[in-house]
């Protein structure tokens, strides 16, 4: 075996990536399933942490995230789904997370803005992100300190829901226009119900990061669903 693929942390809003979701992965084969991802292409790897509490779901922790980073150089977009991210940060930043998105609507012991610099400070990418009923005003305080935004387009929590175009997709473009107002850089992710005839629509309202969870990991022929999300978004 060669030496692991060293992926440089590129976060141009004009580049769109296709980041599978191990959520939808199958947990009992993960090096296989990661390797599965890596195999096609894929450059950023998406790992939802879900608390129970902040969403109606329980995923993974700390844990699978350094399991994770033990199989791949790929980049680890970490997306916090729990309240008190900050108690539990430098657990994730330890594991290995590259980017780490944490959400406005959660409990924090600190603050929004102080997790956000501590992920900084520990040399990492951070993101803000937005539950489908959660207006963008709510992370104006912020985008001049993240890297990327995170519209949810579904109810966080499980996958396989469908796409939340009208509740979602006016936000991203606001997102969008104010980010090119103000001569701004953070990338607009979307996460949740996105297939090949979907990612099309969140791509025209701005979106340049697309989490798929089912639709990478559902079909038996990952490259093939690799390539028609890839022609969707090109």
């Amino acid at each position: 075996m060669g030496e692991p693929v060293a992926y440089l942390i590129d976060m141009s809003p004009e580049i769109p990536l296709i980041l599978p979701s191990l959520l939808a992965a199958d947990w009992s084969q993960v090096a296989s399933e990661v390797k599965r991802a890596e195999a096609v292409g894929v450059q950023w790897l998406h790992l939802d942490v879900m608390d129970g509490a902040f969403v109606e779901n329980i995923s993974f922790g700390p844990q699978m995230v350094q399991t994770v980073r033990k199989c791949t150089s790929m980049l680890l977009d970490v997306h916090l789904m729990m309240h008190r991210p900050d108690h539990y940060l430098e657990r994730f930043l330890a594991a290995g997370a590259d980017n780490i998105t944490i959400h406005v609507e959660a409990r924090y012991d600190t603050s929004v803005a102080e997790t956000l610099a501590r992920i900084r400070h520990a040399g990492k990418k951070c993101g803000i992100a937005l539950h489908p009923n959660t207006p963008f005003e709510a992370a104006l305080p912020y985008v001049r300190d993240i890297d990327l935004l995170l519209i949810m387009t579904v109810v966080p929590g499980f996958g396989g829901q469908p796409f939340l175009e009208k509740e979602t997709m006016p936000k991203l473009a606001e997102a969008r226009d104010y980010r090119e107002a103000h001569g701004l850089s953070y990338s607009l992710e979307v996460d949740g119900g996105i297939y090949t005839n979907t990612a099309p629509i969140a791509k025209a309202n701005g979106a340049n990061l697309f989490v798929c969870g089912t639709s990478f990991y559902g079909p038996a022929d990952t490259a093939q669903a690799m390539a028609g999300l890839c022609a969707a978004v090109a």
